[in-house]
């Protein structure tokens, strides 16, 4: 079974980054008219996303959100123990993102570095894995990182995508603590049907050849019509596995552990839109004014939307304090859920980058 309980370890803050520049959906070029880009803002439920320049990678991001979450926190570097990067999007093929930040947050060279590879669960699966290493006091404090630029690799014509997603970097800090309440978490994944958001190229398994490396650069340039792109998102797959899998999910978390569904003061899910979200909150009988969201603002900002969520929701709060439901979905086809209980953390501002 994939659950998990994790005693001993506090939330101690959140902190988020995104990029300056804003792409409005109703200007997207490939909409005929007005009422055809309000008809997708009123299923989807984007409005406008924060969209990367190409000077700005995930790692600046959440170099930003680490910087000020430090600050407010008041940490000294040298009681960073642990440094953790989940992301799709690193700097470089070879040299990890949690090194590049540990370079110029200038920690201390027994802070341990680790990396993550995974889709939008990324936040909730690299959780629950730096919790694991903290519970048994060896390790006081952590960072966790969390973030992508996802929009570098979208078809710039593609109606379906390029309209969702928005780029993010999460700060999330993590501390030791004897009398922290439980972390609870149900982790899995449906790999047979993954292939619903796989994209094929570019790997060590199909890497580039000149011919597919300069199809995939054009695409991303908005060159090749949308009619030639054939490694496009199985929208209805997707739909399909959040919306039964995801409540699924969350039950079975909440039967395990003896969590009241009625007791929870928000359920946080991964902003994919918001029919699935709408969709989500009726199988699982969750009044929506429960179910905070920030895709209007941010899009689907893959692994870093439920953290983003919860700062939009409470950043300038100096008292946050609530009972977390949460759960990220997509890639894999995988999910992770997780039940914790903040109280008086850190939650600055959103910054511009």
């Amino acid at each position: 079974m994939g659950f998990i309980k994790i005693e001993k370890v506090a939330l101690r803050g959140l902190s988020g980054c995104v990029p300056s520049y804003v792409e409005e959906n109703k200007d997207m070029p490939f909409y005929v008219n007005a009422e055809e880009a309000e008809q997708l803002i009123s299923v989807t439920g984007i409005s406008r996303r924060h969209v990367a320049p190409n000077d700005i990678t995930a790692c600046d991001l959440c170099l930003k959100a680490a910087e000020t979450l430090i600050e407010k926190l008041n940490w000294d570097k040298e009681s960073i123990d642990l440094l953790a990067f989940a992301t799709q999007c690193p700097d470089y093929v070879n040299h990890p993102n949690s090194f590049l930040v540990h370079d110029k947050l200038r920690l201390s060279e027994n802070t341990i570095c680790i990396d993550y590879y995974h889709g939008c669960p990324a936040w909730i699966v690299s959780l629950s894995s730096v919790l694991m290493m903290m519970q048994n006091g060896m390790i006081n404090r952590a960072i966790l990182l969390d973030g992508d630029t996802i929009s570098k690799i979208q078809d710039k014509l593609n109606r379906e995508e390029r309209p969702l997603f928005g780029d993010a970097g999460i700060a999330t800090a993590l501390e030791y603590d004897e009398n922290a309440k439980p972390i609870y978490f149900n982790i899995g994944t449906k790999s047979e049907d993954g292939k619903a958001l796989i994209k094929e190229d570019g790997g060590f398994r199909n890497p580039y050849s000149l011919e597919t490396l300069k199809f995939e650069l054009d695409k991303r340039a908005g060159l090749i019509p949308p009619e030639q792109v054939t490694n496009k998102m199985d929208s209805m797959d997707v739909f399909s596995f959040a919306i039964t899998k995801v409540p699924k999910a969350l039950k079975k978390l909440c039967s395990e552990f003896e969590i009241n569904i009625d007791d929870i003061d928000n359920l946080y899910l991964h902003q994919a839109n918001k029919l699935i979200l709408e969709n989500i909150a009726k199988r699982m009988k969750v009044d929506m004014n429960k179910v905070p969201i920030s895709l209007y603002e941010y899009g689907n900002t893959t692994s870093a939307s439920i953290p983003l969520t919860i700062i939009s929701k409470n950043s300038g709060n100096s008292n946050v304090s609530e009972k977390v439901l949460a759960c990220g979905f997509g890639t894999g086809l995988a999910w992770g859920a997780v039940y914790f209980e903040i109280e008086n953390i850190v939650c600055p501002q959103i910054e511009l980058l």
